[in-house]
């Protein structure tokens, strides 16, 4: 029998931002274009659950032995930082802000991902979390940019 504790993530609870579901994380280059992807329960604390995932993603892909520098979020914490360092990469959380809408802050490299995901949220099927299994959802991230970028040719 086939464990499907990996492929079927719980719904959980982010405490910090107040809602209930699942978090994507997405891996993007300087274009925008996405390299990687996960889906994991909401709960899921996001520097250790980002450190398990660059190590597996890091286990099947050759261009991320070439990466030097890492843009992430300010919410990834010391523990991913430390975690990239020892690999020889240094992560940065993006310090120049372009503009600011209340409470927003648009900084100078986050847009990139920011435009990425909102990429994704013009997919119907990714606008509301409808699929029971991670594996499935994280397929539509990949199928959502493969039709971005057959549109664009």
């Amino acid at each position: 029998m086939k464990n499907t504790a990996t492929s079927t993530a719980r719904v959980g609870y982010d405490a910090g931002k107040r809602i209930k579901g699942r978090k994507r994380f997405f891996l993007v280059d300087t274009l925008g274009n996405l390299l990687a992807s996960c889906v994991v329960a909401a709960s899921c604390h996001d520097g250790t659950t980002a450190a398990k995932v660059w190590d597996a993603l890091a286990l099947h892909n050759e261009l991320l032995d070439q990466v030097c520098t890492v843009f992430v979020d300010g919410g990834f914490g010391r523990r991913f930082r430390q975690h990239l360092a020892l690999r020889g990469i240094q992560a940065q959380v993006p310090t120049g802000i372009l503009a600011q809408k209340g409470r927003f802050f648009i900084h100078a490299k986050r847009w990139v991902v920011e435009r990425s995901i909102a990429w994704a949220g013009n997919n119907r099927r990714l606008a509301k979390d409808y699929e029971r299994k991670t594996a499935h959802a994280n397929a539509w991230l990949y199928g959502a940019n493969i039709r971005r970028l057959a549109r664009l040719t």
